[in-house]
């Protein structure tokens, strides 16, 4: 029976840090700290084992270029093609970038530095393109958060407009990609074209999940009917 005791009390001091990690902790960053002519420069660690993500979802802006200057021991992914990292990228667009801590690798040529910079280039639904810049520091200890969000600066009132409730992040990103695959298998077969007015409205349609919208808004705000959507869903899956 003590051993017992000892075996569970043991057990339950080393689930807790991995019970604590797996909270998500959500920093806020707003537009104008990261972007414009009076930003400041924002740091995000990134910890051992610990991946960190940041989302571009709440201000409905899609991502079309990123940088970093220092790959040596951060990885970078999104979630959605773009070009410069994903090769072969035919609809180049996303809304979250992951960031995620390696081994240190010696890249000849490359200085040692402690931190680097990580660059972005957005674009809104009327066409305007924006830049943000991170420092990122890769960290050890314990992490402090794991979802970096970049919000609107301007306050808006619930009551009056009601901000669309964001679906579960992780099905966001699956239906994104699934629809983007299936985008690409419809052009490569050419039941698609790439400049016609149905290619243009399922990016609307991908703009508005990104934004939170589910799928049934999205698609009834985009005009395209849920069943081909569901058919090019299935067809990218």
């Amino acid at each position: 029976m003590k051993n017992m005791i000892i075996g569970c009390a043991v057990a339950v001091v080393c689930l807790s840090p991995a019970i604590s990690l797996a909270a998500p902790v959500v920093r806020t960053i707003r537009q104008s700290q990261a972007s414009g002519q009076t930003a400041k420069l924002q740091t995000i660690n990134v910890w051992n084992g610990h991946g960190v993500v940041v989302s571009f979802y709440e201000v409905g802006e899609t991502i079309q270029r990123v940088w970093l200057d220092d790959p040596s021991q951060i990885l970078v992914d999104t979630d959605g093609c773009l070009e410069g990292i994903n090769p072969n990228c035919q609809n180049s667009g996303a809304g979250l970038i992951h960031l995620r801590r390696i081994k240190k690798v010696n890249i000849p040529g490359l200085p040692q530095t402690p931190s680097t910079l990580l660059t972005v280039i957005t674009q809104t639904n009327t066409g305007e393109r924006k830049a943000y810049s991170f420092r990122v520091i890769a960290s050890n200890g314990t992490p402090k958060y794991s979802q970096v969000v970049i919000s609107n600066d301007v306050a808006v009132d619930s009551k009056k407009t009601p901000h669309p409730q964001l679906q579960p992040l992780l099905t966001t990103i699956k239906t994104v990609n699934s629809l983007r695959n299936g985008m690409a298998v419809a052009i490569r077969k050419k039941w698609l074209t790439s400049n016609d007015d149905l290619h243009q409205r399922l990016q609307k349609l991908i703009t508005y999940l990104q934004q939170g919208d589910d799928l049934n808004a999205a698609a009834d705000k985009a005009v395209v009917s849920t069943q081909l959507v569901n058919k090019l869903i299935t067809l990218g899956s």
